[in-house]
C-alpha cells in the first residue's frame, strides 16, 4: 500500500468519524425545516419541481472550467456547517458534461446501480434518515460540490433550504478566508480529494464517498 493512498484511507475514517458524531446538532437544528419532506415524492409535482426540472436542461457548471485560477487557490479546512442549498454552484470533478444543472446524471449515464441508489436515498429522506454530508469547495461566493451530487440533487427536488457540508475554502493569493469556521472533523477534504479536484481529476476511491470516478451514473449515494 502507497505512503499516500494508507494514511489517505485513515485520514478518511477519522472524517467520517468526526462527521457523524459533530452532525447531530447540525441536523436538530435542521428538523423544521425538514418536517416537510416525509411527504412521497410523488406529491412534489408543483413550482419548485418544474424550476428544478428546468434547470436539468442545462449542463452543470464547472468550477475549474467558470474559474481556472480556483487551480492556484490555498485551500483552508473551514469543517462542519449547513449551507445553503441555493449557493451550491455547480461540480468541481469532471464529468460536468453528463450532468445536469440539478447535479443529477444526465439519461445515458443513468446505469441500474445509480438507479437503485437513487431510489435508496429518496426512500431515506421521506423517511427523515440523516445523510452524511457532502463534500464541498468554496469559491467566489459559491459552493462546488466533491462529493454527494445526488445528495444535492434530492435536496433540489424536496425544497430542503440547508444541507450538512463539510467545507474547503479555495482562497485566492493575497486573500483571506472569507467562511467562519465551523466544526472540525478532519483535514482528509483539504488533501488528496482537493489537489486531484485541481489537476482536473475526479477524487480518488480511496476518498469517494459519493461519486465514483468511473462515471456519474455509478457512485455511492
Amino acid at each position: 500500500m502507497s505512503s499516500v493512498v494508507a494514511p489517505a484511507r485513515r485520514m478518511l475514517g477519522q472524517l467520517k468519524a468526526g462527521a457523524e458524531a459533530a452532525a447531530d446538532p447540525i441536523v436538530d437544528r435542521l428538523g423544521d425545516a425538514l418536517g416537510g419532506a416525509g411527504r412521497r415524492w410523488e406529491d412534489r409535482p408543483g413550482a419548485r419541481v418544474r424550476r428544478v426540472r428546468a434547470q436539468a436542461r442545462e449542463p452543470l457548471a464547472s468550477l475549474y472550467g467558470l474559474h481556472p485560477g480556483a487551480r492556484t487557490a490555498r485551500p483552508v479546512e473551514i469543517g462542519l456547517r449547513s449551507i445553503d442549498v441555493e449557493r451550491i454552484a455547480g461540480t468541481a470533478v469532471g464529468g460536468g458534461d453528463q450532468r445536469g444543472g440539478d447535479f443529477l446524471p444526465l439519461k445515458p449515464f443513468r446505469g441500474a446501480n445509480w438507479q437503485s441508489r437513487w431510489q435508496r436515498l429518496r426512500s431515506a429522506n421521506d423517511r427523515l434518515v440523516s445523510l452524511p454530508p457532502i463534500e464541498v469547495l468554496k469559491f467566489d461566493d459559491g459552493f462546488w460540490v466533491l462529493d454527494g451530487h445526488n445528495r444535492v440533487a434530492l435536496a433540489l427536488y424536496a425544497g430542503q433550504p440547508e444541507i450538512d457540508a463539510s467545507v474547503v475554502e479555495l482562497v485566492s493569493p493575497g486573500a483571506r478566508r472569507t467562511e467562519p469556521l465551523g466544526l472540525r472533523a478532519s483535514s482528509a477534504v483539504g488533501s488528496l480529494s482537493v489537489r486531484a479536484a485541481g489537476s482536473g481529476q475526479r477524487p480518488s476511491r480511496e476518498l469517494a464517498h459519493e461519486d465514483d470516478p468511473s462515471g456519474p451514473g455509478s457512485g455511492r449515494r
